[in-house]
């Protein structure tokens, strides 16, 4: 038996079939805390990247998705900025959103080596969304007021994390990291950061994935006496290509299974969904007609637990023609969704 989606949702017309931006990340209230509310709100956020041929150029863009009503989603979007001249201006963030992770109250989002803002992660709180009052292309202080290349809300980082020793790189897995995808695991104890490396599906160099421990000091990780995040946990699998990682154990402190997908980048190829341990791995059941294995979504990217109701939330970047490019209008090409499965249906089509 493969993997059965329990829910899917597809984006408004013009986000569902747009080159422009592509969909990376996933996170919810069911990260930010037990009981999977914001209050009295069901929330999904995802992280789009925008796409184009000068990858220094790229802002970030978060759908904020009001999910109280599971038969109608709706969202709005909020761009996530950096202050400047000591909070008297900001300009947007430059990120391909490639994870995030919404903790209490924070949301810790990634920056890679090919983002402009290449500082591994930034730090946005949940409370402070600012609202433009111009309407214009730029993004900043403007005559007149505030503005936000046309969107109406801002979100300002907080802080950032930042590698030591300097900037990461994607040449080897001997090198500083550049962070692909991020997830909570809260079966850890403490509360803990997962994240993983990306390299290209078709090279050979395997993704190392590390734990970080969330600290008493509400959505921030855990420092040491010289204010040095440090991994708890590193590993190294044998793995190339994942876009996705998700870290979960049956009992609290327990040995974790990590959860990992293989986009498989060609076009129309479904991706793979495999469980790792210490012990090995296993993939997903025999299902597909492509390769024997492939039962994921089409090039899934980031995966979300919420832990209130045993889902998995991931999200499929794109779909194109045999010759790559969007067709808008071809219903046999799947167009990009977000969708949720239950972890004990992945878990029982692993075996």
């Amino acid at each position: 038996m493969k993997p059965t989606a329990e829910s899917s949702y597809c984006w408004d017309t013009g986000d569902a079939v747009t080159q422009d931006w592509l969909p990376q990340s996933v996170t919810s209230s069911g990260d930010a805390d037990n009981d999977g509310v914001w209050g009295t709100n069901k929330v999904i956020l995802s992280g789009w990247g925008q796409n184009g041929t000068t990858t220094t150029d790229h802002m970030g863009r978060i759908a904020f998705i009001d999910a109280n009503d599971p038969s109608n989603f709706k969202y709005r979007w909020v761009l996530p900025v950096i202050p400047l001249n000591g909070g008297t201006d900001y300009r947007a963030l430059k990120s391909h959103m490639g994870g995030m992770v919404w903790y209490q109250d924070k949301l810790i989002v990634t920056s890679w080596e090919g983002d402009a803002d290449n500082n591994v992660m930034y730090i946005f709180d949940m409370k402070r969304i600012l609202q433009a009052t111009v309407n214009s292309s730029a993004v900043g202080k403007v005559s007149g007021g505030w503005s936000a290349d046309g969107y109406q809300y801002v979100m300002p980082a907080i802080g950032s994390y930042s590698l030591a020793g300097g900037a990461c790189s994607s040449t080897n897995d001997d090198s500083r990291p550049c962070f692909g995808s991020i997830s909570l695991d809260r079966s850890s104890v403490p509360d803990s950061l997962v994240a993983t490396e990306w390299f290209s599906s078709g090279g050979t160099q395997p993704a190392r994935i590390w734990r970080y421990d969330f600290s008493s000091e509400p959505g921030y990780l855990a420092t040491d006496s010289s204010s040095h995040v440090n991994a708890s946990a590193a590993y190294e699998t044998n793995a190339v290509g994942l876009q996705g990682v998700l870290s979960h154990s049956a009992t609290s402190g327990g040995t974790p299974n990590f959860y990992v997908d293989d986009a498989r980048g060609g076009v129309g190829q479904h991706g793979i969904l495999w469980r790792q341990n210490t012990s090995g791995a296993t993939a997903a059941a025999n299902c597909g007609q492509d390769i024997t294995y492939a039962c994921w979504g089409q090039h899934t990217e980031s995966m979300s637990y919420w832990w209130s109701t045993g889902r998995v939330w991931t999200l499929t970047e794109w779909a194109a023609d045999s010759a790559g490019h969007w067709t808008g209008t071809d219903t046999a090409i799947p167009q990009r969704v977000l969708f949720s499965v239950p972890l004990s249906s992945i878990d029982s089509s692993l075996g």
